[in-house]
Protein backbone atom coordinates (compact mmCIF):
# COMPACT_ATOMS: atom_id res chain seq x y z
CA UNK A 1 0.00 0.00 0.00
CA UNK A 2 2.83 2.50 0.98
CA UNK A 3 4.10 1.59 -2.65
CA UNK A 4 1.14 2.68 -4.56
CA UNK A 5 0.62 5.38 -1.79
CA UNK A 6 4.09 6.72 -3.66
CA UNK A 7 3.80 6.18 -7.15
CA UNK A 8 0.11 8.20 -6.69
CA UNK A 9 2.07 11.02 -4.68
CA UNK A 10 5.08 11.31 -7.18
CA UNK A 11 3.81 9.96 -10.79
CA UNK A 12 0.59 12.64 -10.14
CA UNK A 13 -1.48 12.92 -12.99
CA UNK A 14 0.77 10.87 -15.62
CA UNK A 15 0.67 7.95 -12.64
CA UNK A 16 -3.44 8.14 -12.87
CA UNK A 17 -3.67 8.74 -16.34
CA UNK A 18 -1.52 5.20 -16.89
CA UNK A 19 -3.07 3.31 -14.29
CA UNK A 20 -6.44 3.48 -12.81
CA UNK A 21 -6.96 0.46 -13.71
CA UNK A 22 -4.02 -0.87 -11.90
CA UNK A 23 -4.95 0.84 -9.14
CA UNK A 24 -8.58 -0.28 -8.98
CA UNK A 25 -7.86 -3.52 -9.14
CA UNK A 26 -5.72 -3.42 -6.41
CA UNK A 27 -8.11 -1.95 -4.15
CA UNK A 28 -10.86 -3.87 -5.53
CA UNK A 29 -8.76 -6.84 -4.04
CA UNK A 30 -8.07 -5.20 -0.65
CA UNK A 31 -11.05 -2.98 0.60
CA UNK A 32 -13.15 -5.11 2.43
CA UNK A 33 -10.86 -8.14 2.59
CA UNK A 34 -8.57 -7.11 4.96
CA UNK A 35 -8.21 -6.86 8.67
CA UNK A 36 -8.44 -3.19 10.54
CA UNK A 37 -4.48 -2.78 10.63
CA UNK A 38 -4.31 -3.57 6.46
CA UNK A 39 -7.76 -0.92 6.23
CA UNK A 40 -5.44 1.80 7.81
CA UNK A 41 -2.59 0.87 4.98
CA UNK A 42 -5.23 1.05 2.51
CA UNK A 43 -6.12 4.53 3.88
CA UNK A 44 -3.02 5.66 2.69
CA UNK A 45 -3.87 4.63 -0.91
CA UNK A 46 -7.30 6.75 -0.65
CA UNK A 47 -6.09 9.66 1.29
CA UNK A 48 -3.29 10.32 -1.64
CA UNK A 49 -5.84 9.53 -4.25
CA UNK A 50 -8.47 11.98 -3.66
CA UNK A 51 -6.27 14.48 -1.82
CA UNK A 52 -4.66 15.18 -5.14
CA UNK A 53 -7.66 13.96 -7.66
CA UNK A 54 -10.70 14.56 -5.53
CA UNK A 55 -13.08 14.44 -9.02
CA UNK A 56 -10.97 11.84 -11.00
CA UNK A 57 -10.23 9.86 -7.85
CA UNK A 58 -13.82 9.51 -6.63
CA UNK A 59 -15.38 8.48 -10.52
CA UNK A 60 -12.33 5.50 -10.28
CA UNK A 61 -13.76 4.50 -7.04
CA UNK A 62 -16.81 4.91 -7.83
CA UNK A 63 -16.76 2.91 -11.32
CA UNK A 64 -15.88 -0.35 -10.10
CA UNK A 65 -17.86 -0.48 -6.75
CA UNK A 66 -15.76 0.63 -4.26
CA UNK A 67 -17.56 3.44 -2.86
CA UNK A 68 -20.49 1.34 -3.18
CA UNK A 69 -18.45 -1.20 -1.12
CA UNK A 70 -17.78 1.86 1.74
CA UNK A 71 -21.57 2.61 1.86
CA UNK A 72 -22.33 -0.92 2.27
CA UNK A 73 -19.54 -1.17 5.08
CA UNK A 74 -21.14 1.56 6.73
CA UNK A 75 -24.88 0.20 6.54
CA UNK A 76 -23.15 -2.83 8.64
CA UNK A 77 -21.73 -0.57 11.09
CA UNK A 78 -24.81 1.13 11.72
CA UNK A 79 -27.07 -1.24 12.64
CA UNK A 80 -24.46 -2.95 14.68
CA UNK A 81 -24.56 -6.34 12.22
CA UNK A 82 -22.41 -9.60 13.13
CA UNK A 83 -18.41 -9.34 11.79
CA UNK A 84 -19.79 -5.57 10.64
CA UNK A 85 -16.00 -3.72 9.97
CA UNK A 86 -15.45 -1.49 13.26
CA UNK A 87 -14.91 2.36 13.90
CA UNK A 88 -11.63 2.57 13.06
CA UNK A 89 -12.07 1.30 9.60
CA UNK A 90 -15.82 2.92 8.92
CA UNK A 91 -14.39 6.61 9.46
CA UNK A 92 -11.85 5.87 6.89
CA UNK A 93 -14.06 4.57 4.48
CA UNK A 94 -16.73 7.59 5.61
CA UNK A 95 -13.07 10.32 5.24
CA UNK A 96 -13.27 9.06 1.48
CA UNK A 97 -17.04 9.49 1.24
CA UNK A 98 -16.56 12.63 2.67
CA UNK A 99 -13.99 13.70 0.15
CA UNK A 100 -15.78 12.24 -3.16
CA UNK A 101 -18.78 13.94 -2.48
CA UNK A 102 -16.95 17.38 -1.43
CA UNK A 103 -15.88 17.37 -4.97
CA UNK A 104 -19.20 15.52 -6.60
CA UNK A 105 -22.38 17.11 -4.48
CA UNK A 106 -24.67 14.86 -6.47
CA UNK A 107 -22.61 11.81 -5.97
CA UNK A 108 -24.80 10.20 -2.82
CA UNK A 109 -28.33 11.21 -4.41
CA UNK A 110 -28.41 7.85 -5.90
CA UNK A 111 -26.42 5.93 -3.88
CA UNK A 112 -28.72 5.11 -1.06
CA UNK A 113 -31.09 3.96 0.06
CA UNK A 114 -29.19 0.26 0.78
CA UNK A 115 -32.05 -2.37 1.95
CA UNK A 116 -30.67 -5.03 4.80
CA UNK A 117 -32.73 -7.56 6.85
CA UNK A 118 -31.83 -5.37 9.81
CA UNK A 119 -33.34 -2.29 8.41
CA UNK A 120 -32.73 0.33 5.76
CA UNK A 121 -29.85 2.72 5.38
CA UNK A 122 -30.73 6.11 3.54
CA UNK A 123 -29.48 9.19 3.75
CA UNK A 124 -31.12 10.11 7.41
CA UNK A 125 -28.76 7.07 8.46
CA UNK A 126 -26.21 8.50 6.80
CA UNK A 127 -26.29 11.74 8.50
CA UNK A 128 -26.46 9.86 11.84
CA UNK A 129 -23.78 8.04 11.59
CA UNK A 130 -21.53 10.95 10.88
CA UNK A 131 -22.72 12.28 13.86
CA UNK A 132 -22.57 9.47 16.07
CA UNK A 133 -18.67 8.81 14.82
CA UNK A 134 -17.22 12.18 14.67
CA UNK A 135 -15.38 11.54 18.19
CA UNK A 136 -13.96 7.97 16.72
CA UNK A 137 -13.02 10.27 13.93
CA UNK A 138 -10.97 12.36 15.97
CA UNK A 139 -8.75 9.11 17.06
CA UNK A 140 -5.35 9.95 16.01
CA UNK A 141 -2.91 13.17 14.97
CA UNK A 142 -5.00 13.49 11.53
CA UNK A 143 -7.87 13.26 13.56
CA UNK A 144 -8.73 17.09 13.11
CA UNK A 145 -8.16 16.83 9.57
CA UNK A 146 -10.79 13.88 9.26
CA UNK A 147 -12.91 15.81 11.65
CA UNK A 148 -12.55 19.03 9.77
CA UNK A 149 -13.86 16.98 6.01
CA UNK A 150 -16.84 15.44 7.91
CA UNK A 151 -17.70 18.82 9.10
CA UNK A 152 -17.27 20.52 5.57
CA UNK A 153 -19.28 17.79 4.24
CA UNK A 154 -22.47 17.65 7.00
CA UNK A 155 -22.16 21.92 6.24
CA UNK A 156 -22.50 21.35 2.65
CA UNK A 157 -25.55 19.23 2.98
CA UNK A 158 -27.81 22.54 4.82
CA UNK A 159 -29.65 24.61 2.09
CA UNK A 160 -29.03 25.29 -0.56
CA UNK A 161 -28.07 22.11 -1.48
CA UNK A 162 -28.31 19.21 -3.88
CA UNK A 163 -30.14 16.19 -2.23
CA UNK A 164 -33.32 17.53 -0.29
CA UNK A 165 -33.36 14.19 1.72
CA UNK A 166 -29.86 15.05 3.54
CA UNK A 167 -30.89 18.90 4.11
CA UNK A 168 -33.49 17.58 6.16
CA UNK A 169 -32.01 14.83 7.78
CA UNK A 170 -29.16 17.71 9.22
CA UNK A 171 -31.75 20.02 10.14
CA UNK A 172 -33.09 16.77 12.13
CA UNK A 173 -29.49 16.83 13.64
CA UNK A 174 -28.77 20.54 13.57
CA UNK A 175 -28.39 20.36 17.60
CA UNK A 176 -25.42 17.73 17.55
CA UNK A 177 -23.74 19.24 13.83
CA UNK A 178 -23.65 22.51 15.11
CA UNK A 179 -21.67 21.44 18.29
CA UNK A 180 -19.46 19.78 16.07
CA UNK A 181 -19.33 22.93 14.58
CA UNK A 182 -18.54 24.62 17.29
CA UNK A 183 -15.54 22.32 18.45
CA UNK A 184 -13.73 23.19 15.03
CA UNK A 185 -14.18 26.31 15.49
CA UNK A 186 -12.35 25.99 18.88
CA UNK A 187 -9.64 23.68 18.41
CA UNK A 188 -8.98 24.48 14.17
CA UNK A 189 -6.42 26.92 13.83
CA UNK A 190 -7.52 29.62 11.70
CA UNK A 191 -4.44 29.09 9.17
CA UNK A 192 -5.46 25.02 9.43
CA UNK A 193 -1.87 24.63 10.51
CA UNK A 194 -2.80 21.68 13.12
CA UNK A 195 -4.71 20.02 10.40
CA UNK A 196 -2.05 17.37 9.50
CA UNK A 197 -2.19 14.22 7.00
CA UNK A 198 -2.61 10.61 7.79
CA UNK A 199 -0.18 8.71 8.62
CA UNK A 200 -0.66 5.37 10.07
CA UNK A 201 0.43 5.14 13.28
CA UNK A 202 2.46 1.92 15.29
CA UNK A 203 -0.03 0.19 17.14
CA UNK A 204 2.14 -0.74 19.92
CA UNK A 205 5.75 -0.37 21.55
CA UNK A 206 6.57 -3.96 19.39
CA UNK A 207 5.71 -2.63 16.25
CA UNK A 208 8.81 -0.56 14.29
CA UNK A 209 9.00 1.30 11.37
CA UNK A 210 12.31 0.82 10.41
CA UNK A 211 12.71 3.43 7.18
CA UNK A 212 14.16 7.10 6.96
CA UNK A 213 10.85 8.93 6.83
CA UNK A 214 12.26 12.13 6.04
CA UNK A 215 11.74 12.20 2.50
CA UNK A 216 8.46 10.91 3.21
CA UNK A 217 7.62 13.21 5.79
CA UNK A 218 8.25 16.53 3.61
CA UNK A 219 6.17 15.07 0.86
CA UNK A 220 2.97 14.63 3.13
CA UNK A 221 3.85 18.29 4.12
CA UNK A 222 4.07 19.52 0.87
CA UNK A 223 0.34 17.22 -0.22
CA UNK A 224 -0.94 18.88 3.23
CA UNK A 225 -0.22 22.55 1.48
CA UNK A 226 -1.86 21.95 -1.99
CA UNK A 227 -4.91 19.64 0.04
CA UNK A 228 -8.01 20.83 -2.39
CA UNK A 229 -10.58 20.62 0.32
CA UNK A 230 -8.17 21.73 2.82
CA UNK A 231 -10.00 23.35 5.47
CA UNK A 232 -8.44 26.05 6.99
CA UNK A 233 -11.18 28.20 5.36
CA UNK A 234 -14.20 26.36 7.12
CA UNK A 235 -14.93 29.82 9.43
CA UNK A 236 -15.40 31.29 6.19
CA UNK A 237 -17.55 28.46 4.69
CA UNK A 238 -19.84 28.36 7.66
CA UNK A 239 -20.54 32.05 7.89
CA UNK A 240 -21.04 31.72 4.18
CA UNK A 241 -23.84 28.90 4.34
CA UNK A 242 -25.46 30.45 7.57
CA UNK A 243 -26.20 33.54 5.27
CA UNK A 244 -27.26 31.42 2.58
CA UNK A 245 -29.54 28.90 4.67
CA UNK A 246 -31.45 32.38 5.79
CA UNK A 247 -32.34 32.97 2.85
CA UNK A 248 -33.24 30.00 1.52
CA UNK A 249 -35.54 29.01 4.44
CA UNK A 250 -37.31 32.42 5.03
CA UNK A 251 -37.36 34.20 8.10
CA UNK A 252 -40.01 32.54 10.37
CA UNK A 253 -38.68 29.10 9.16
CA UNK A 254 -35.04 30.24 9.66
CA UNK A 255 -36.09 31.86 13.24
CA UNK A 256 -37.65 28.06 14.06
CA UNK A 257 -34.51 26.60 12.86
CA UNK A 258 -32.30 28.57 15.06
CA UNK A 259 -34.13 27.82 18.17
CA UNK A 260 -33.63 24.14 18.03
CA UNK A 261 -30.63 24.87 18.54
CA UNK A 262 -29.00 24.35 22.16
CA UNK A 263 -28.90 28.31 23.17
CA UNK A 264 -25.09 28.09 24.89
CA UNK A 265 -23.75 25.93 21.18
CA UNK A 266 -25.47 28.89 19.27
CA UNK A 267 -23.88 31.81 21.73
CA UNK A 268 -20.66 30.52 21.42
CA UNK A 269 -21.37 29.87 17.92
CA UNK A 270 -22.01 33.71 16.98
CA UNK A 271 -19.35 34.58 19.39
CA UNK A 272 -16.76 32.68 17.86
CA UNK A 273 -18.47 33.60 14.29
CA UNK A 274 -18.13 37.42 15.11
CA UNK A 275 -14.28 37.28 16.04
Amino acid sequence: MRITEYYIILGKEGFLNDHATTIQAVLCNIVGEVSPRGTAYVGLVLEALLRLFPSEGGKLLDSCGIANKFLEACAHNYFGIDSCDPDRVVVIYMTALARISLANPAFLQNKLPITLQAGTFGHSQLVDLFVKRFQAAGNGAHGLLFESLWGMLLLSFYPPSHTMTLTNSVLEKANEIFGAFVYLLKNVNRDGSNLLSYEVECDDDEEKIDRDTCAYDVLLQEQAACDKLHSSNFRHQLTEKLNSLGAALGNDDYGRFLSTLDSTTLQQLQEMLAN
